[in-house]
Protein backbone atom coordinates (compact mmCIF):
# COMPACT_ATOMS: atom_id res chain seq x y z
CA UNK A 1 0.00 0.00 0.00
CA UNK A 2 1.21 3.86 -0.95
CA UNK A 3 1.72 5.99 2.09
CA UNK A 4 -0.53 7.93 0.52
CA UNK A 5 -3.61 5.80 0.90
CA UNK A 6 -2.50 4.32 4.55
CA UNK A 7 -2.41 8.43 5.95
CA UNK A 8 -5.64 8.76 3.84
CA UNK A 9 -6.95 6.18 5.97
CA UNK A 10 -5.82 7.44 8.93
CA UNK A 11 -6.93 11.16 8.28
CA UNK A 12 -10.18 10.05 6.94
CA UNK A 13 -11.03 8.22 10.50
CA UNK A 14 -9.94 11.46 12.44
CA UNK A 15 -11.96 13.77 10.01
CA UNK A 16 -15.40 11.59 10.88
CA UNK A 17 -14.01 11.91 14.47
CA UNK A 18 -13.92 15.14 14.76
CA UNK A 19 -17.14 15.99 13.32
CA UNK A 20 -18.75 14.02 15.99
CA UNK A 21 -20.27 15.82 19.00
CA UNK A 22 -18.03 16.43 22.39
CA UNK A 23 -20.60 14.08 24.32
CA UNK A 24 -18.98 10.74 25.10
CA UNK A 25 -15.56 11.41 23.72
CA UNK A 26 -12.46 11.69 26.75
CA UNK A 27 -12.81 14.62 28.86
CA UNK A 28 -10.78 15.89 32.11
CA UNK A 29 -12.58 15.06 35.40
CA UNK A 30 -13.67 17.06 38.18
CA UNK A 31 -10.65 16.18 40.45
CA UNK A 32 -8.02 16.93 37.07
CA UNK A 33 -7.78 13.32 35.83
CA UNK A 34 -7.70 13.36 31.96
CA UNK A 35 -8.94 10.87 30.16
CA UNK A 36 -8.08 8.79 27.03
CA UNK A 37 -9.82 6.31 24.87
CA UNK A 38 -9.03 3.97 21.21
CA UNK A 39 -10.38 5.33 18.09
CA UNK A 40 -11.20 2.63 15.47
CA UNK A 41 -12.98 2.58 12.11
CA UNK A 42 -13.78 0.17 9.11
CA UNK A 43 -13.76 2.00 5.76
CA UNK A 44 -13.61 0.97 2.40
CA UNK A 45 -11.59 1.75 -0.38
CA UNK A 46 -13.21 2.08 -3.79
CA UNK A 47 -11.15 2.74 -6.82
CA UNK A 48 -11.13 6.08 -8.39
CA UNK A 49 -13.78 6.06 -11.83
CA UNK A 50 -12.23 9.02 -13.34
CA UNK A 51 -8.79 10.01 -14.11
CA UNK A 52 -8.77 13.83 -13.36
CA UNK A 53 -9.29 12.79 -9.81
CA UNK A 54 -6.49 13.33 -8.62
CA UNK A 55 -6.36 10.32 -6.48
CA UNK A 56 -6.31 6.54 -7.41
CA UNK A 57 -8.79 5.80 -4.92
CA UNK A 58 -11.96 7.34 -2.34
CA UNK A 59 -11.88 6.27 1.61
CA UNK A 60 -15.65 5.66 2.54
CA UNK A 61 -15.22 5.33 6.25
CA UNK A 62 -18.34 3.15 7.16
CA UNK A 63 -18.16 2.59 11.01
CA UNK A 64 -16.59 4.52 13.91
CA UNK A 65 -15.96 2.93 17.40
CA UNK A 66 -13.91 4.54 20.49
CA UNK A 67 -13.84 2.56 23.64
CA UNK A 68 -12.07 0.30 25.94
CA UNK A 69 -14.60 -1.20 28.36
CA UNK A 70 -16.53 -5.17 28.18
CA UNK A 71 -18.87 -6.53 30.26
CA UNK A 72 -18.00 -9.04 32.99
CA UNK A 73 -19.47 -12.35 32.56
CA UNK A 74 -21.71 -11.89 35.21
CA UNK A 75 -23.59 -8.92 33.43
CA UNK A 76 -23.90 -10.70 29.99
CA UNK A 77 -27.88 -10.53 28.73
CA UNK A 78 -29.63 -13.70 27.34
CA UNK A 79 -31.27 -11.45 24.85
CA UNK A 80 -28.87 -10.39 23.26
CA UNK A 81 -29.49 -6.55 24.07
CA UNK A 82 -26.22 -5.57 25.50
CA UNK A 83 -22.80 -4.77 23.86
CA UNK A 84 -20.39 -7.20 25.95
CA UNK A 85 -17.35 -5.70 24.42
CA UNK A 86 -17.14 -1.93 23.82
CA UNK A 87 -13.47 -1.93 22.52
CA UNK A 88 -13.00 0.37 19.92
CA UNK A 89 -12.03 -2.24 16.96
CA UNK A 90 -14.83 -4.68 18.10
CA UNK A 91 -17.78 -2.00 17.73
CA UNK A 92 -15.92 -0.78 14.35
CA UNK A 93 -16.35 -4.09 13.13
CA UNK A 94 -20.00 -4.38 13.94
CA UNK A 95 -21.18 -1.22 12.57
CA UNK A 96 -19.41 -2.99 9.75
CA UNK A 97 -22.16 -5.69 9.66
CA UNK A 98 -24.85 -3.05 10.18
CA UNK A 99 -23.51 -1.66 7.28
CA UNK A 100 -23.32 -4.59 4.76
CA UNK A 101 -27.50 -5.33 6.03
CA UNK A 102 -28.19 -1.56 4.78
CA UNK A 103 -26.45 -2.33 1.84
CA UNK A 104 -27.93 -5.30 0.48
CA UNK A 105 -31.16 -3.81 1.14
CA UNK A 106 -29.87 -0.77 -1.10
CA UNK A 107 -28.78 -3.52 -4.04
CA UNK A 108 -32.24 -4.77 -3.53
CA UNK A 109 -33.99 -1.76 -4.19
CA UNK A 110 -31.68 -1.04 -7.05
CA UNK A 111 -32.41 -4.43 -8.58
CA UNK A 112 -36.46 -3.13 -8.48
CA UNK A 113 -35.72 0.09 -9.62
CA UNK A 114 -36.09 1.74 -6.74
CA UNK A 115 -33.61 4.03 -6.93
CA UNK A 116 -32.85 6.15 -3.80
CA UNK A 117 -31.80 9.48 -4.38
CA UNK A 118 -28.07 10.29 -3.24
CA UNK A 119 -27.41 6.67 -1.74
CA UNK A 120 -24.99 4.31 -3.27
CA UNK A 121 -24.20 0.57 -3.84
CA UNK A 122 -21.13 -1.21 -3.05
CA UNK A 123 -22.32 -4.42 -3.77
CA UNK A 124 -23.26 -7.50 -6.36
CA UNK A 125 -25.06 -10.53 -5.87
CA UNK A 126 -22.88 -13.55 -7.43
CA UNK A 127 -24.49 -17.06 -7.58
CA UNK A 128 -27.01 -15.98 -5.03
CA UNK A 129 -24.24 -14.31 -2.42
CA UNK A 130 -23.93 -10.92 -1.73
CA UNK A 131 -20.14 -9.61 -2.07
CA UNK A 132 -18.23 -6.04 -2.36
CA UNK A 133 -17.86 -4.81 -6.32
CA UNK A 134 -14.70 -5.87 -7.91
CA UNK A 135 -12.02 -3.32 -6.77
CA UNK A 136 -13.42 -2.27 -3.71
CA UNK A 137 -11.38 -3.66 -0.27
CA UNK A 138 -11.58 -3.49 3.39
CA UNK A 139 -9.60 -2.12 5.78
CA UNK A 140 -9.13 -1.95 9.82
CA UNK A 141 -7.93 1.47 11.30
CA UNK A 142 -6.97 1.22 14.94
CA UNK A 143 -5.12 4.41 16.66
CA UNK A 144 -3.66 1.70 19.06
CA UNK A 145 -2.24 -1.68 18.78
CA UNK A 146 -4.90 -4.30 19.34
CA UNK A 147 -5.10 -5.65 23.33
CA UNK A 148 -3.50 -9.11 23.56
CA UNK A 149 -0.99 -11.53 21.60
CA UNK A 150 -0.42 -8.44 18.93
CA UNK A 151 0.33 -6.13 21.87
CA UNK A 152 2.63 -8.66 24.37
CA UNK A 153 5.94 -7.26 22.99
CA UNK A 154 5.28 -3.69 23.10
CA UNK A 155 3.47 -3.70 26.54
CA UNK A 156 6.37 -5.42 28.21
CA UNK A 157 8.94 -2.55 26.63
CA UNK A 158 6.69 0.64 27.62
CA UNK A 159 4.78 -0.86 30.85
CA UNK A 160 6.54 0.03 34.39
CA UNK A 161 8.12 -2.40 36.47
CA UNK A 162 5.16 -1.40 38.89
CA UNK A 163 2.71 -2.49 36.14
CA UNK A 164 5.05 -5.76 35.85
CA UNK A 165 4.93 -6.51 39.34
CA UNK A 166 1.33 -6.73 39.58
CA UNK A 167 0.57 -9.66 37.29
CA UNK A 168 3.52 -11.43 38.16
CA UNK A 169 1.56 -11.59 42.00
CA UNK A 170 -1.53 -12.41 40.13
CA UNK A 171 -0.32 -15.14 38.27
CA UNK A 172 1.28 -16.74 41.42
CA UNK A 173 -2.01 -16.25 43.49
CA UNK A 174 -4.34 -18.61 41.54
CA UNK A 175 -7.74 -20.18 43.05
CA UNK A 176 -7.80 -23.09 41.51
CA UNK A 177 -5.46 -25.17 39.71
CA UNK A 178 -6.12 -25.95 35.81
CA UNK A 179 -6.78 -29.92 35.00
CA UNK A 180 -3.86 -31.23 32.67
CA UNK A 181 -5.96 -31.30 29.97
CA UNK A 182 -7.11 -27.99 29.92
CA UNK A 183 -4.93 -26.22 26.90
CA UNK A 184 -6.16 -22.63 29.08
CA UNK A 185 -6.40 -19.18 28.11
CA UNK A 186 -4.97 -16.40 30.16
CA UNK A 187 -6.26 -13.14 31.88
CA UNK A 188 -5.63 -10.19 30.21
CA UNK A 189 -1.87 -9.22 30.62
CA UNK A 190 -1.32 -11.96 32.96
CA UNK A 191 1.84 -14.54 31.74
CA UNK A 192 2.47 -11.22 29.68
CA UNK A 193 5.77 -12.52 28.32
CA UNK A 194 4.25 -15.38 26.49
CA UNK A 195 3.32 -15.21 22.46
CA UNK A 196 1.17 -16.04 20.69
CA UNK A 197 -1.60 -16.92 23.69
CA UNK A 198 -5.31 -16.47 23.97
CA UNK A 199 -6.05 -13.89 26.57
CA UNK A 200 -9.83 -12.62 27.69
CA UNK A 201 -10.18 -8.79 28.44
CA UNK A 202 -10.30 -6.74 30.84
CA UNK A 203 -6.06 -5.56 31.03
CA UNK A 204 -6.41 -4.89 35.24
CA UNK A 205 -5.58 -7.41 36.98
CA UNK A 206 -8.57 -5.75 39.50
CA UNK A 207 -11.10 -5.96 37.51
CA UNK A 208 -13.98 -8.46 37.13
CA UNK A 209 -13.41 -11.63 34.79
CA UNK A 210 -15.06 -11.47 31.34
CA UNK A 211 -15.19 -13.65 28.61
CA UNK A 212 -14.20 -11.39 26.22
CA UNK A 213 -11.40 -12.71 24.09
CA UNK A 214 -8.66 -9.85 23.46
CA UNK A 215 -9.08 -7.92 20.24
CA UNK A 216 -6.07 -9.80 19.03
CA UNK A 217 -7.88 -12.83 19.11
CA UNK A 218 -10.86 -11.34 17.69
CA UNK A 219 -9.37 -10.09 14.19
CA UNK A 220 -7.07 -13.55 14.36
CA UNK A 221 -10.29 -14.88 13.70
CA UNK A 222 -11.22 -12.73 10.87
CA UNK A 223 -8.41 -13.60 9.29
CA UNK A 224 -10.17 -17.32 8.38
CA UNK A 225 -13.93 -16.49 8.90
CA UNK A 226 -14.27 -12.94 7.59
CA UNK A 227 -15.27 -9.86 9.01
CA UNK A 228 -19.27 -10.84 8.00
CA UNK A 229 -19.75 -12.58 11.01
CA UNK A 230 -21.78 -15.88 11.07
CA UNK A 231 -25.23 -14.21 10.48
CA UNK A 232 -24.03 -12.98 7.38
CA UNK A 233 -22.50 -15.84 6.48
CA UNK A 234 -25.85 -17.37 5.46
CA UNK A 235 -26.35 -14.15 2.72
CA UNK A 236 -22.67 -12.78 2.02
CA UNK A 237 -19.28 -14.63 0.40
CA UNK A 238 -16.88 -14.08 3.42
CA UNK A 239 -15.67 -10.62 3.38
CA UNK A 240 -11.78 -10.27 4.35
CA UNK A 241 -9.67 -7.47 5.63
CA UNK A 242 -7.06 -6.08 2.71
CA UNK A 243 -5.24 -3.82 5.31
CA UNK A 244 -5.05 -2.47 9.35
CA UNK A 245 -3.59 0.40 9.72
CA UNK A 246 -2.33 0.86 13.70
CA UNK A 247 -1.63 4.29 15.52
CA UNK A 248 -0.08 5.04 18.52
CA UNK A 249 3.04 3.00 18.29
CA UNK A 250 5.81 4.66 20.45
CA UNK A 251 9.41 3.41 20.27
CA UNK A 252 10.98 2.92 23.51
CA UNK A 253 14.69 5.12 24.44
CA UNK A 254 17.19 3.31 23.32
CA UNK A 255 15.83 1.95 20.75
CA UNK A 256 16.13 2.38 16.56
CA UNK A 257 12.48 3.59 15.77
CA UNK A 258 12.51 1.96 12.05
CA UNK A 259 14.08 -1.12 13.66
CA UNK A 260 11.65 -1.07 16.30
CA UNK A 261 8.10 -0.30 14.06
CA UNK A 262 9.47 -3.73 11.69
CA UNK A 263 9.69 -5.77 14.86
CA UNK A 264 5.72 -4.44 15.99
CA UNK A 265 4.63 -4.80 12.23
CA UNK A 266 5.88 -8.14 12.23
CA UNK A 267 4.58 -8.93 15.54
CA UNK A 268 1.29 -7.74 14.05
CA UNK A 269 1.48 -10.33 11.19
CA UNK A 270 2.70 -12.83 13.68
CA UNK A 271 -0.75 -12.63 15.88
CA UNK A 272 -3.19 -11.74 13.02
CA UNK A 273 -2.20 -14.54 10.85
CA UNK A 274 0.74 -16.28 11.37
CA UNK A 275 0.02 -18.81 14.12
CA UNK A 276 -3.23 -19.80 12.19
CA UNK A 277 -1.28 -20.85 9.03
CA UNK A 278 -1.42 -24.70 10.42
CA UNK A 279 -4.69 -24.92 9.35
CA UNK A 280 -4.62 -23.23 5.97
CA UNK A 281 -5.07 -26.67 3.68
CA UNK A 282 -7.99 -27.75 5.95
CA UNK A 283 -10.40 -24.90 5.45
CA UNK A 284 -14.11 -25.92 3.92
CA UNK A 285 -14.78 -23.67 0.71
CA UNK A 286 -15.01 -20.75 0.40
CA UNK A 287 -13.26 -19.72 3.62
CA UNK A 288 -9.49 -19.65 3.64
CA UNK A 289 -6.34 -18.27 5.72
CA UNK A 290 -6.21 -14.24 4.52
CA UNK A 291 -3.10 -11.98 5.43
CA UNK A 292 -4.33 -9.08 5.75
CA UNK A 293 -1.11 -6.25 5.12
CA UNK A 294 -0.44 -4.41 8.19
CA UNK A 295 0.88 -0.72 8.59
CA UNK A 296 2.50 1.30 11.50
CA UNK A 297 0.89 5.11 11.16
CA UNK A 298 2.91 8.18 12.90
CA UNK A 299 -0.09 10.63 12.77
CA UNK A 300 -1.26 10.73 16.63
CA UNK A 301 -4.77 10.06 17.58
CA UNK A 302 -5.77 13.27 19.79
CA UNK A 303 -7.39 11.39 22.68
CA UNK A 304 -4.52 8.51 22.48
CA UNK A 305 -3.22 8.08 25.39
CA UNK A 306 0.20 9.01 24.60
CA UNK A 307 -1.29 12.56 23.25
CA UNK A 308 -2.99 13.39 26.10
CA UNK A 309 -0.07 12.47 28.48
CA UNK A 310 2.41 14.87 26.12
CA UNK A 311 -0.61 17.90 26.10
CA UNK A 312 -1.25 17.47 29.79
CA UNK A 313 2.91 18.38 31.06
CA UNK A 314 1.66 20.54 33.86
CA UNK A 315 -0.71 17.33 34.80
CA UNK A 316 0.51 14.98 37.60
CA UNK A 317 -2.25 12.78 37.14
CA UNK A 318 -2.12 9.58 35.52
CA UNK A 319 -4.31 9.95 32.79
CA UNK A 320 -7.59 6.69 33.07
CA UNK A 321 -9.52 5.22 30.50
CA UNK A 322 -12.66 6.36 29.46
CA UNK A 323 -15.40 4.96 30.71
CA UNK A 324 -17.58 5.79 27.84
CA UNK A 325 -17.70 4.36 24.23
CA UNK A 326 -19.01 6.01 20.90
CA UNK A 327 -20.30 3.88 18.18
CA UNK A 328 -20.91 5.76 15.01
CA UNK A 329 -22.90 4.57 11.86
CA UNK A 330 -22.32 7.58 9.37
CA UNK A 331 -24.45 5.91 6.37
CA UNK A 332 -28.13 5.35 8.69
CA UNK A 333 -30.33 7.95 7.47
CA UNK A 334 -30.95 10.44 10.88
CA UNK A 335 -34.76 10.49 12.26
CA UNK A 336 -34.24 14.45 12.00
CA UNK A 337 -32.51 15.85 8.73
CA UNK A 338 -31.67 18.95 10.16
CA UNK A 339 -29.82 17.01 13.28
CA UNK A 340 -27.72 15.25 11.08
CA UNK A 341 -26.61 11.89 12.32
CA UNK A 342 -26.21 11.17 15.75
CA UNK A 343 -23.74 9.02 17.11
CA UNK A 344 -24.64 7.09 20.02
CA UNK A 345 -22.88 7.08 23.59
CA UNK A 346 -22.63 4.09 25.24
CA UNK A 347 -21.92 2.95 29.04
CA UNK A 348 -22.44 -0.59 30.59
CA UNK A 349 -23.48 -2.24 27.20
CA UNK A 350 -26.16 -0.19 26.24
CA UNK A 351 -26.91 3.29 25.42
CA UNK A 352 -25.82 6.05 27.99
CA UNK A 353 -28.84 6.70 30.35
CA UNK A 354 -30.33 3.56 30.18
CA UNK A 355 -29.23 0.96 33.19
CA UNK A 356 -29.54 -2.60 32.35
CA UNK A 357 -31.75 -5.21 34.61
CA UNK A 358 -30.91 -8.97 33.82
CA UNK A 359 -33.64 -10.77 33.08
CA UNK A 360 -35.39 -8.14 31.46
CA UNK A 361 -35.51 -7.37 27.43
CA UNK A 362 -34.17 -3.78 27.49
CA UNK A 363 -36.40 -0.79 25.95
CA UNK A 364 -35.59 -0.08 22.40
CA UNK A 365 -34.27 3.33 23.56
CA UNK A 366 -31.71 1.71 25.72
CA UNK A 367 -30.17 -0.65 23.16
CA UNK A 368 -27.52 0.03 20.50
CA UNK A 369 -27.84 -0.41 16.74
CA UNK A 370 -25.20 -3.21 16.92
CA UNK A 371 -26.04 -5.05 19.39
CA UNK A 372 -26.92 -8.41 18.47
CA UNK A 373 -31.23 -8.20 19.18
CA UNK A 374 -30.78 -5.24 16.66
CA UNK A 375 -28.80 -6.69 14.13
CA UNK A 376 -31.41 -9.67 14.50
CA UNK A 377 -33.99 -7.24 13.64
CA UNK A 378 -32.34 -5.55 10.72
CA UNK A 379 -31.38 -9.30 9.53
CA UNK A 380 -34.93 -10.68 9.42
CA UNK A 381 -36.04 -7.27 7.65
CA UNK A 382 -33.73 -7.42 5.17
CA UNK A 383 -34.83 -11.94 4.56
CA UNK A 384 -37.81 -10.62 3.89
CA UNK A 385 -36.99 -8.19 1.35
CA UNK A 386 -35.11 -10.25 -0.66
CA UNK A 387 -37.48 -13.92 0.25
CA UNK A 388 -38.00 -13.73 -3.79
CA UNK A 389 -34.78 -14.73 -4.47
CA UNK A 390 -33.61 -16.48 -1.08
CA UNK A 391 -35.39 -19.99 -0.48
CA UNK A 392 -32.52 -21.66 1.46
CA UNK A 393 -35.27 -23.82 3.67
CA UNK A 394 -32.62 -24.16 6.98
CA UNK A 395 -32.51 -20.10 7.04
CA UNK A 396 -36.38 -19.48 6.37
CA UNK A 397 -37.50 -22.01 8.69
CA UNK A 398 -34.80 -20.75 11.57
CA UNK A 399 -36.03 -17.93 14.78
CA UNK A 400 -33.69 -17.18 16.78
CA UNK A 401 -29.94 -15.87 16.95
CA UNK A 402 -28.57 -19.60 17.33
CA UNK A 403 -30.39 -21.07 14.77
CA UNK A 404 -29.62 -19.14 12.03
CA UNK A 405 -26.09 -19.58 12.87
CA UNK A 406 -26.11 -22.62 13.81
CA UNK A 407 -27.73 -24.23 10.44
CA UNK A 408 -26.81 -28.23 9.51
CA UNK A 409 -24.30 -27.74 6.78
CA UNK A 410 -22.61 -24.32 7.60
CA UNK A 411 -19.27 -23.99 5.86
CA UNK A 412 -18.87 -21.32 8.39
CA UNK A 413 -19.62 -22.95 11.76
CA UNK A 414 -17.10 -25.35 9.66
CA UNK A 415 -14.60 -23.52 9.28
CA UNK A 416 -14.64 -21.94 13.08
CA UNK A 417 -14.57 -25.43 14.59
CA UNK A 418 -11.31 -26.01 12.44
CA UNK A 419 -9.92 -22.39 13.67
CA UNK A 420 -11.33 -22.53 17.41
CA UNK A 421 -12.17 -26.31 18.01
CA UNK A 422 -15.19 -28.02 19.83
CA UNK A 423 -16.62 -25.87 22.48
CA UNK A 424 -17.41 -28.12 25.76
CA UNK A 425 -18.08 -27.38 29.89
CA UNK A 426 -15.30 -27.99 32.06
CA UNK A 427 -12.55 -25.80 33.69
CA UNK A 428 -12.03 -21.70 32.18
CA UNK A 429 -10.42 -19.37 33.67
CA UNK A 430 -9.62 -18.53 37.17
CA UNK A 431 -12.53 -16.13 38.77
CA UNK A 432 -14.55 -17.49 36.42
CA UNK A 433 -15.17 -21.45 38.24
CA UNK A 434 -18.69 -20.50 39.73
CA UNK A 435 -20.89 -20.50 36.21
CA UNK A 436 -21.65 -23.89 35.32
CA UNK A 437 -23.10 -22.95 31.09
CA UNK A 438 -19.36 -21.62 30.80
CA UNK A 439 -17.65 -23.35 27.69
CA UNK A 440 -14.43 -23.53 26.28
CA UNK A 441 -12.82 -25.08 23.47
CA UNK A 442 -9.57 -25.69 24.86
CA UNK A 443 -11.58 -28.84 27.49
CA UNK A 444 -9.74 -32.33 25.49
CA UNK A 445 -11.39 -34.95 25.03
CA UNK A 446 -11.23 -38.17 22.86
CA UNK A 447 -13.94 -36.89 20.31
CA UNK A 448 -14.57 -34.48 17.55
CA UNK A 449 -11.13 -32.51 16.72
CA UNK A 450 -9.61 -33.21 19.35
CA UNK A 451 -7.58 -35.37 17.49
CA UNK A 452 -4.23 -37.62 17.80
CA UNK A 453 -0.99 -35.83 16.39
CA UNK A 454 -0.60 -38.48 14.08
CA UNK A 455 -3.87 -37.58 12.55
CA UNK A 456 -2.91 -35.22 9.80
CA UNK A 457 -5.86 -33.13 10.90
CA UNK A 458 -3.86 -30.04 12.82
CA UNK A 459 -5.17 -28.58 16.26
CA UNK A 460 -7.00 -25.80 16.12
CA UNK A 461 -4.73 -23.13 16.75
CA UNK A 462 -7.08 -20.98 18.59
CA UNK A 463 -7.97 -24.11 21.09
CA UNK A 464 -9.26 -22.46 24.64
CA UNK A 465 -11.65 -20.12 23.11
CA UNK A 466 -14.17 -19.41 25.67
CA UNK A 467 -18.16 -19.42 24.61
CA UNK A 468 -21.31 -18.02 26.29
CA UNK A 469 -22.98 -20.83 24.59
CA UNK A 470 -26.68 -21.46 23.26
CA UNK A 471 -27.95 -20.09 26.12
CA UNK A 472 -26.75 -16.14 25.32
CA UNK A 473 -28.11 -16.74 21.70
CA UNK A 474 -31.66 -18.25 21.55
CA UNK A 475 -33.57 -14.81 21.45
CA UNK A 476 -35.78 -14.36 19.13
CA UNK A 477 -36.65 -11.00 16.95
CA UNK A 478 -39.97 -10.44 19.24
CA UNK A 479 -38.05 -10.58 22.56
CA UNK A 480 -38.61 -14.35 23.30
CA UNK A 481 -36.89 -17.05 25.04
CA UNK A 482 -36.35 -20.18 22.91
CA UNK A 483 -36.03 -23.15 25.26
CA UNK A 484 -35.06 -26.59 25.11
CA UNK A 485 -37.30 -29.03 24.87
Amino acid sequence: MSSSLQDDLVHASHRLYSTLPAHGKPVIRSNGTPEWSILATTCIVVPSTTETSGNSHRIVPVSLGTGVKCLPYSKLSEYGDTLHDCHAEILARRGFIRWLIWQAGLYNKFTKGEIAKEEESFLDRINGKFRLKDGITTWLYTSMLPCGDASTLYTSAHQSAEEALQWSETDLVATATPPSDNTGVSRGRSGYTSTSTLRTKPGRPDSMPSISMSCSDKIASWSVLGIQGGLLANLFEPIYLKGIVVGGVDTPEAKDDLEWKAHIKNEMERSIWGRLQTIQDSLPYPYILNRPSIHVSSVPFQHSKTSIVSNSWDNALEPAPSPLSISHLPFIPPPNPKKGIKPEIIADGGILGNPWKKGVLMKEKGRSRICKFAILQAYEKLLNEIKEYYEEEPIKNAQSYHEYKHHPGSAYQKAKEILRGTPKRGYTMKGLEMYDNLLSTGIVENTSLDKPVDSGIPLPPLKGWLVSGKNFESFTSFGRIIQEG
